[in-house]
């Protein structure tokens, strides 16, 4: 059976264990956590307490930092996981300070601002880590803010590692198991999607409205129905007849038509985004995001936290931009 974990580089025992029930924990782990500097220690906390540190993240609802950005929940004391890419600094060999950082701007989601992550060496379980951790690097961090100014959200890491999921023995990044290609679904099956769109192509999807590309869909899923719009929807279209390399899925899709015919940021995604946030309360296995045009690296990115934050190999996500949408489109004599 595969399991979601975290593979370790910096642990925080001090504050993982203001956290925790360490009566709660096998007696192995809690030696651990009290005694850390052993190497058994060390290779305990970084192989075997991410399993326990995703039940911990379930259990207590620990969001993503873009989710609680969004909703204007970030404030100090607040614990966030954040996935993504970090620059770390002071990881190098001629580095003698005991402190180092990891940093990242947050424009997509706080225009102005960037995340600075502080801790210190003394937390770092393996040499490999100082590689893993510095320069430019994909990273998952579990923290919590400690400051928020006019230009920072300061914070400090319980855990900086990978987030993977195990597959017969094997650690494969997770968030390579989440992504779906739309090509694998089957309604769309013999679509060819490396065809080139041309521009005329393009533009002509000024005129297409998104009520014909959700009839489109209602028509390839088998829906009898294609659902009305009204304002407080968590999707556009919600259905359980969408299957994926021959196995069926619930599937919540959000589908914006021509009247903003730009690429996709946030803010074309209701108020700072919170149509994202609605898609993933939907109880949905797949994600689907449908735009006529461009969709944004910023959504791309707040798309994955959400499904991050979900911690299950069963929830998938996927996009549909405007070269896609005009190839399933031609495909079905709708251009």
């Amino acid at each position: 059976m595969n399991s979601i974990a975290v593979r370790a580089w910096y642990v925080s025992t001090a504050r993982l264990l203001e956290l925790v029930d360490s009566k709660q924990l096998v007696p192995e782990m809690r030696q651990a956590l009290l005694s850390p500097d052993s190497n058994s220690s060390r290779v305990l906390l970084a192989n075997a307490l991410g399993p326990r540190l995703i039940e911990y993240l379930q259990s207590a609802n620990v969001l993503p930092l873009h989710s609680l950005a969004i909703a204007g929940q970030l404030r100090p004391g607040i614990p966030f996981t954040y996935q993504g890419h970090f620059y770390g600094k002071g990881f190098g060999a001629s580095n003698r300070t005991p402190h180092v950082s990891l940093s990242e701007n947050l424009v997509d989601v706080l225009s102005g601002k960037k995340l600075v992550v502080n801790f210190s060496k003394s937390g770092i379980i393996t040499d490999t880590a100082y590689t893993r951790l510095s320069g430019s690097t994909n990273l998952f961090a579990f923290c919590s803010v400690t400051e928020i100014s006019v230009s920072e959200v300061r914070a400090v890491p319980y855990l900086v590692g990978d987030l993977v999921e195990r597959v017969s023995g094997l650690d494969l990044p997770f968030t390579d198991q989440l992504r779906l290609r739309v090509q694998d679904i089957d309604q769309f099956e013999g679509i060819d999607f490396r065809q080139p769109v041309s521009k005329a192509e393009f533009q002509r999807l000024k005129n297409v409205p998104e009520r014909v590309v959700k009839e489109l869909f209602c028509e390839l899923l088998g829906e009898e129905s294609v659902p009305k719009d009204w304002g407080g929807e968590e999707a556009d279209l919600f259905s359980s007849n969408l299957s994926v390399n021959g196995r069926k899925s619930v599937a919540a899709f959000l589908l914006k038509g021509p009247s903003r015919f730009h690429e996709m940021t946030p803010a074309d995604c209701g108020k700072n985004g919170d149509q994202i946030y609605r898609l993933f309360n939907s109880p949905a296995e797949v994600f689907v995001v449908q735009h006529c045009h461009k969709i944004s690296p910023a959504v791309r990115k707040t798309v994955e936290a959400f499904a991050l934050s979900k911690y299950a190999d069963s929830c998938r996500y996927t996009f549909i931009d405007g070269y896609d949408t005009a190839r399933i489109l031609r495909a079905h004599g709708r251009l």
